[in-house]
C-alpha cells in the first residue's frame, strides 16, 4: 500500500506521530511520500524502476 495509505490507516493520518514513531523527523516523512514509498508487510521500500511488462509467451 502507498505510504500515505499506511500512515493514514494506523496513524488516523498523522504523519508527525507516524515520523516520531519511526524516530525520524516530519520532513524525512514528507520526502517518502513525494518519492513514492510503499508499505509491504510492515517494511518500507522505495521504488527503483518502472518495469516494463513483456506479453508471456505461448
Amino acid at each position: 500500500m502507498k505510504l500515505t495509505e499506511y500512515i493514514e490507516k494506523y496513524f488516523d493520518g498523522n504523519k508527525a506521530a507516524f515520523a516520531k514513531s519511526e524516530g525520524v523527523l516530519a520532513p524525512q516523512v514528507h520526502q517518502w511520500i513525494d518519492k513514492g514509498f510503499i508499505v509491504i508487510d510492515g517494511v518500507l521500500y522505495s521504488p527503483r524502476r518502472e518495469l516494463k511488462v513483456k506479453e508471456l509467451q505461448k
